[in-house]
């Protein structure tokens, strides 16, 4: 989605990758596995699927789904920016689906396969060939070369604040994440309404992830500053609303919203070939992922 309509009639697209050689295949059937597990019980505005299969042989999948186009939907990326009706519209679909996850007991049971920052396929990926894989891509990109230059930091220095915030993200209360969120995994619909796309990343963990991702990406820096400490009660108070009678307090969550950021930067962008999304975007989203990190203090944030 929003993909070619592949023939199909009606309201369906169908979603298939093949993945490439060496590419984490668990990526994938992460995504089936929402659709076809989760999906169904959530009242949440993302894609309504019809069927979905991932074969364990091949290492690839297929998701049927509604064809967005027909509700209107528009398809953003980090060169725009979100409304504050439409960037309230995204942090209730985030508060609803973490209240309804919350510190649940259901990650012991049948929902135990689900990553965690400190365990599963791509936290295996990362401790593994992660850091080869990502200074690969640094040293073929004069643009995030640069970006460690304007942070007076090295890679070494970076990767290891983000295990700090790896660690973090696995202290109890744990939520269901989306994971991905940036500005480009979202859809806008008419009227204000954002709904929530590409859910590969899909684990356990820190409800602050998913809540920093989205505001650092999807707004641009000067209505983040602006907005982000209001945003940030309101997707406390949606919270709250969900249920959840232990939701963190201001400072708590602040803090928490800071020390997320580098989450983005590294995991997010800095991973990203530029080939994926081409310059202007890549730029665009490693950008405001920059000067999140400067403007809130992240690396002193995790410090100690």
């Amino acid at each position: 989605a929003p993909g070619r309509d592949a023939g199909l009639p009606g309201r369906m697209v169908l979603k298939t990758i093949l993945v490439r050689r060496g590419a984490p295949g668990s990526l994938y059937r992460n995504e089936v596995r929402f659709y076809r597990d989760i999906r169904p019980e959530l009242t949440i505005e993302t894609p309504r699927t019809f069927a979905s299969v991932f074969d364990e042989r091949s290492d690839t999948f297929g998701v049927l789904m509604e064809d967005l186009r027909l509700r209107e939907a528009q398809f953003p990326d980090a060169t725009g920016s979100m409304s504050r009706e439409q960037i309230e519209s995204a942090l209730d679909q985030l508060a609803a689906l973490h209240a309804r996850f919350w510190s649940s007991p259901r990650f012991s049971g049948e929902l135990a396969w689900l990553w965690t920052p400190l365990s599963g396929g791509f936290h295996d990926f990362l401790a593994g060939a992660g850091a080869v894989f990502i200074q690969q891509l640094i040293s073929q990109s004069e643009y995030k070369q640069g970006l460690f230059e304007r942070l007076g930091r090295g890679f070494d220095e970076v990767w290891d604040h983000l295990w700090k915030t790896q660690a973090l993200h696995v202290i109890e209360p744990t939520t269901l994440l989306h994971g991905d969120t940036h500005f480009g995994n979202t859809y806008l619909l008419p009227g204000g309404a954002v709904g929530l796309l590409d859910w590969q990343l899909l684990n356990r963990g820190r409800w602050s992830l998913d809540v920093s991702y989205l505001l650092v990406t999807a707004l641009d820096s000067e209505s983040r500053r602006a907005q982000e400490r209001e945003l940030l009660a309101y997707y406390l108070d949606r919270l709250r609303a969900g249920g959840v009678a232990d939701a963190p307090g201001p400072d708590t969550a602040w803090l928490a919203y800071r020390q997320t950021a580098i989450w983005g930067f590294v995991l997010g962008w800095l991973i990203c070939p530029t080939e994926n999304y081409g310059d202007a975007i890549l730029e665009a989203n490693l950008d405001r992922l920059t000067t999140a990190l400067e403007d809130l203090e992240t690396f002193d944030s995790l410090a100690g």
